[in-house]
């Protein structure tokens, strides 16, 4: 591998990358050859005579499009982070926010501390951060996509609208209490209406039974009559293009009922659909390949419906003074109930811990033996011992039941020790049936969101060194399909994700023996100080975002020059 050298001026192309292996995001055989990029877009492919400005030698490494996530949650982040770390990190040079519902637009100026506390308890953000780091020159989402373009992007972002956000914008307070009248209904049509109009992407919501805010209400998405979503997404398929994001858990008896539910929301709208939360639930073993067959079914009638998938095991690391893994259980609503100062009482409590053993202490999260709930780290050298350790192992030492012992620990440490679980995901065939079915796409990293619970931004450097070099589990050139042509069809991203001559040179070249995502490690860079969890990654050697480098030669740039990269898409352009 070698660094670019500089040919000077008056060449016939800005950058030539040469010798690599072309892995063009189409799923064709990849190919040895040259590529050469002028004025941002893609010039050629395959063999190039012409010299560049800027030539790379690529031997020994692929070159592909540049990598889509389409589940991130970077609305706040990006009003102080033009980078989307960690994701551009891993070869992501387009983003797609908005996701579950929850944007900070259209927010009227009365509504943003609403907002940020939603974000807050359903998306592990820190609240200082956000008051410190958003800025508030938008309210429609119109001018939210202006400030994001006007502050200067190192990646390309595409936004839905969500549906959280839009019932705060029309209905205030009331949107967390009661569903929503014929004409709040219209209004809020409108301003679905309006984003499109604006650029955006699609809609998104939840119904997802783990989503709450504040003293454990339910978000307001949640709160919607059938109706009034199948009006919004009525709205949405009316301008002819767009996508429903929805994540699932909780509006129908099982998941497949679910899914029928949202294919009528694809007919209503005349618009795809994607799901969120298809997982390996080890309670319920077969359900994720019922819910597949289900879909595969629907697309042979003619609705497109993509579930996302994730090709990592979901691990939470959490105390007791934020225990998202807990909120979605009835027995955690006392606690969200309950001021702070109340809690070690409450955790104290015998009937409270015997409430607590029979419902959640039955759950995976504590008799899970694929990956159980460890002791990830303590604040007293006197339990330095029992770092890395089962729960279950700590209670046998302690001669306590698991419960009592859980909560004992964390008591004796002021409710600092924490503590890390696999709450999903943790069966590997599984969770390879459902990331490698032909019509899941790679998502659910969540970045942007649970800074300090887990980090999967770098599920694209997990996918093509574990899965595609390591378990083979997918070729290189259908990994790389999955996170570039296909989402970009399935979200209407024009311009993106194959390397085409005339497309934008959204372009990455890695090291197919190295790639790789490392460990969560601990940042404290947030806007107030705060920390959060961030993921490196080994062999991205080379990213450009619409032709200017964002890696290069292995190294984020520390200082960059010149204008950011990066711009909003707006399909509506």
């Amino acid at each position: 591998m070698m660094a670019a050298t500089d040919r000077g001026v008056g060449m016939s192309h800005d950058l030539v990358i040469r010798g690599g292996l072309i892995v063009d995001g189409t799923g064709a055989p990849a190919r040895h050859g040259d590529l050469a990029v002028a004025n941002g877009r893609i010039g050629e492919v395959g063999v190039v005579t012409a010299r560049g400005g800027r030539e790379i030698d690529a031997t020994g490494l692929a070159v592909a499009p540049g990598f889509i996530d389409p589940h991130t949650h970077y609305d706040a982040q990006l009003t102080w982070d033009p980078f989307a770390s960690c994701s551009s990190w891993h070869g992501v040079t387009t983003v797609v926010t908005g996701n579950c519902g929850f944007t900070i637009a259209p927010c009227r100026p009365r509504d943003r501390e609403a907002l940020m506390r939603m974000l807050q308890y359903v998306e592990g953000m820190s609240l200082e951060a956000m008051r410190k780091g958003i800025r508030w020159d938008f309210e429609s989402f119109r001018e939210y996509l202006d400030a994001l373009d006007r502050g200067g992007l190192w990646v390309n972002v595409g936004a839905l609208v969500g549906h959280s956000a839009v019932r705060q914008y029309v209905m205030g307070d009331a949107a967390w209490e009661r569903a929503a009248s014929a004409d709040e209904i219209a209004e809020m049509a409108a301003v679905v209406r309006e984003a499109m109009g604006a650029g955006a992407l699609g809609l998104s919501s939840s119904a997802n039974t783990n989503h709450v805010g504040d003293r454990g209400r339910p978000v307001p998405s949640r709160l919607a009559a059938d109706e009034e979503l199948t009006r919004l997404v009525e709205v949405m398929g009316e301008t002819g293009r767009g996508i429903l994001e929805l994540t699932i858990g909780g509006t129908r008896p099982d998941r497949v009922a679910e899914v029928d539910r949202f294919a009528e929301l694809a007919r209503a709208g005349r618009r795809p659909v994607t799901l969120v939360s298809i997982r390996h639930n080890p309670s319920r073993p077969a359900e994720h390949r019922e819910v597949l067959a289900r879909i595969e079914a629907l697309h042979r009638e003619g609705v497109p419906i993509y579930p996302q998938g994730t090709c990592s095991p979901l691990t939470a690391t959490f105390d007791l003074t934020g225990p998202f893994v807990f909120y979605r259980f009835p027995v955690w609503r006392r606690v969200m109930e309950t001021p702070l100062s109340g809690w070690r009482a409450l955790f104290r409590d015998p009937g409270f811990r015997q409430e607590f053993r029979s419902t959640v202490g039955r759950t995976p999260l504590f008799t899970g033996d694929t990956a159980p709930l460890r002791v990830h780290a303590v604040q007293s050298p006197a339990h330095a011992r029992f770092v890395g350790r089962p729960v279950a192992d700590v209670a046998r030492e302690m001669g306590k039941d698991v419960i009592d012992a859980f909560f004992d620990l964390a008591l004796d440490e002021d409710l600092k020790t924490e503590f890390t679980v696999a709450i999903l995901n943790t069966d590997a065939a599984s969770v390879a049936d459902i990331f490698t079915h032909p019509k899941t796409l790679l998502g659910l990293s969540d970045a942007g969101a649970h800074l300090t619970l887990f980090c999967e931004a770098g599920q694209t450097s997990r996918l093509l060194g574990q899965w595609v070099r390591e378990r083979k589990a997918l070729t290189l050139e259908e990994a790389v399909r999955r996170i570039t042509s296909m989402p970009a069809d399935v979200f209407g991203i024009r311009d993106r994700g194959r390397l085409t001559p005339g497309l934008a040179a959204d372009i990455v070249v890695f090291d197919p023996a190295t790639i790789s995502d490392h460990a969560p490690e601990v940042r404290h860079d947030l806007p107030d100080g705060g920390p959060r969890l961030v993921q490196r990654a080994s062999g991205l050697v080379w990213s450009f975002v619409n032709g200017r480098a964002v890696i290069s030669d292995g190294r984020l740039p520390e200082s960059p020059e010149g204008p950011p990269p990066g711009r909003v898409l707006r399909p509506a352009d």
